[in-house]
């Protein structure tokens, strides 16, 4: 998988980071369309694939005939587990199965911060993404105004390598299909707050493609 290089990094990074700046205008995006998880989590697309935070999330919130939410699906776990067969996936969909209930019934704040982590490491996972503990040059960012769904995501990028005085992450957005993919912005778009963020090993190709038509790319 790909990495940014550290004059790439440097390249892109700004002291003064702002609503965001887009890519080059001249430069013909291959997904407008793409949401703004297909940036994030996928390098550009989107789609309704069984991978995708729309798909996920339906398979696990159990809504009543008000649409109001009552649990997790029976099963999510097993369908995780029979849909993308890997391990680290279905370990973190069995954690929302087993901290779901005291997370909506209890309103139990640790239960409630391990499934967004949970959900957050999911996706990431079927994206074919790597999640990691320990800081890197690069993170996904999952927003919301709640903590069972997501509003937006991000991509966040190191702002600070060999500058320690800028800030210390920049994030790159699209919102939704409207907007083009930005770089330099100061903040997650959407005025919703930050649940969870999890640190990649990694990008995809993607990420790449998009990035090099970025202002300050060397």
């Amino acid at each position: 998988m790909p990495f940014l290089t550290d004059p790439q990094i440097q390249g892109l990074a700004s002291p003064a980071l702002n609503a965001g700046t887009e890519l080059d205008p001249d430069w013909q995006d291959p997904y407008p369309d793409a949401p703004c998880w297909g940036w994030a989590l996928f390098g550009g697309p989107g789609g309704n694939g069984n991978n995708t935070p729309p798909v996920i999330f339906e398979q696990a919130l159990l809504l009543n005939e008000n649409r109001n939410l009552v649990g997790v699906r029976p099963g999510f776990a097993d369908w995780v587990a029979a849909t993308f067969q890997i391990v680290d996936a279905t370990a973190q969909a069995t954690i929302i199965e087993n901290e779901f209930a005291d997370a909506l019934i209890d309103l139990d704040d640790d239960a409630q911060l391990a499934c967004t982590d949970a959900f957050a490491r999911l996706c990431i996972i079927v994206s074919g993404l790597t999640p990691v503990d320990g800081p890197t040059n690069y993170s996904i960012v999952m927003a919301s105004d709640h903590w069972y769904t997501w509003e937006h995501w991000a991509l966040g990028l190191a702002n600070n390598v060999n500058a320690p005085g800028n800030p210390p992450v920049q994030y790159s957005q699209r919102d939704a299909g409207i907007n083009p993919v930005n770089t330099r912005c100061n903040q997650v778009w959407g005025e919703h707050p930050i649940l969870t963020t999890v640190y990649i090993k990694e990008l995809h190709q993607g990420h790449i493609d998009y990035l090099q038509h970025a202002v300050g790319w060397p």
